[in-house]
């Protein structure tokens, strides 16, 4: 295995530790020497169990393009933007960099993306799921794989309480509320049915049931009454007990999923990502099933959706954009890198690696693999990316949320404030 310099696996330590968590922290650029050797920086957020895997991969790829060298730099989700946008600012972005759907648009749209056109092969990826790494046009970012958002169940939580685990084929926002209520009261001390969620993805599917997007024409697309309904779901399922009270889940709701109730077996249900399942089936210790999302009584829609979990973006200022696009076609295309990586950063949208790995994956990979595909034919297609400024949304949502939970806001207060302040901001 080819070993790195010991400079850049101090970083890699120190940005592991939380002391360090910027690339340019531990200095120089990236750039060709006399001897032809390229050096690329390389920025991502995620738990340590990411990088570890990421880590592993890019040794593969080192391994067999000896003349690009790594250097890699990480932080936890809550640092990473900051980090990033003053590099980008400064002109010292990374050569490749992780993004997200909320900040794709703005990224590009400010002119800080390269056109990753002819620099990565995509003839063989998911042709829809590509599409949303497309702004006006221009195909600025990689998806790293697909997802779903979807309701994670503890069979063994419904087991000891006595409870039957949902039909998630016909149950309803209501049956989900009955259920949650149930698991609390027979669960025993310190066990909930649910945990209060203030996703955007999980009001995208609520909203979608009713037909509203998410965003229309650059602003919010949903109506103040879905709004309130949606705020009003999780206000009722405290009043119910079918979650913890307003206290104790405003603290969660800034919890890993490792420290949720479901990653420590002290909640039934919960709604999270596919790719998150191994994170919480490790950290529960169980076999944690996947549900499909609860649907409004006569709704004609699922609202879920498939979206691309992440993608890899190469800096329009970087001085090595084909390395950068070799170092981006490794990642999505090769089975090695499949194989390593799995369904952290969503299940590969090569058809022909995900043909090659499946069935070495691991359960909890095997088992997001076999929801996506169950529920293939409810998912609407991947969103584009989102107006300017959707980054702020999800905390916005959540602020005016737990609002309404703790009663200082109504329901319907809570999704006026929200909209003018949301609409504001966006754009």
């Amino acid at each position: 295995m080819l070993h790195r310099p010991r400079t850049k696996r101090l970083c890699v330590a120190l940005a592991a530790t939380g002391l360090l968590t910027a690339t340019a922290a531990c200095g120089g650029d990236s750039g060709s020497g006399d001897d032809g050797k390229v050096t690329l920086n390389v920025s991502w957020w995620g738990e340590a169990s990411r990088h570890k895997i990421t880590e592993e991969a890019i040794d593969v790829f080192e391994k067999e393009n000896p003349d690009i060298t790594i250097k890699s730099s990480y932080s936890d989700w809550d640092a990473y933007y900051d980090q990033l946008t003053t590099k980008v600012a400064g002109g010292d972005a990374p050569d490749v960099f992780a993004i997200e759907i909320r900040k794709l648009g703005e990224f590009a749209r400010n002119n800080t993306l390269a056109n990753l056109k002819g620099l990565v092969n995509t003839g063989d990826l998911d042709q829809k799921l590509l599409s949303s790494g497309a702004v006006d046009g221009t195909q600025y970012a990689i998806p790293t794989g697909a997802n779903a958002f979807a309701v994670m169940a503890n069979p063994s939580v419904f087991e000891k309480a006595g409870v039957d685990v949902p039909d998630d084929t016909s149950w309803t926002w209501e049956d989900y509320q009955d259920v949650s209520a149930e698991l609390t009261k027979a669960g025993g001390d310190g066990v909930y049915g649910t945990q209060i969620n203030f996703n955007d993805a999980f009001l995208n599917v609520f909203a979608a049931q009713r037909g509203e997007p998410l965003y229309k024409d650059g602003k919010i697309g949903v109506s103040a009454g879905t709004l309130a309904d949606w705020y009003k779901l999780s206000a009722d399922m405290i009043k119910a007990k079918g979650s913890p009270d307003a206290a104790l889940s405003n603290e969660l709701g800034s919890n890993s999923i490792e420290q949720s109730l479901i990653g420590t077996n002290q909640g039934g249900m919960g709604m999270y990502w596919t790719n998150q399942l191994s994170a919480a089936s490790t950290a529960s210790g169980q076999e944690i099933s996947l549900l499909q999302m609860p649907q409004e009584q006569g709704a004609t829609s699922s609202g879920m959706f498939l979206q691309p979990t992440m993608f890899w973006a190469v800096g329009a200022q970087s001085k090595q954009q084909k390395a950068a696009g070799k170092l981006i076609d490794f990642l999505v295309n090769d089975p090695q890198a499949g194989k390593i990586l799995g369904s952290d950063r969503g299940l590969p949208m090569n058809s022909k690696v995900l043909q090659e790995i499946k069935g070495d994956l691991p359960a909890p990979d095997q088992a997001s693999l076999a929801y996506v595909d169950k529920v293939r034919d409810k998912l609407a297609d991947p969103p584009s990316a989102y107006p300017d400024g959707a980054a702020d949304i999800p905390d916005m949502l959540e602020r005016y949320g737990q609002e309404v939970i703790s009663g200082s806001k109504t329901p319907q207060d809570a999704a006026e404030g929200f909209l003018q302040e949301a609409n504001s901001t966006l754009g």
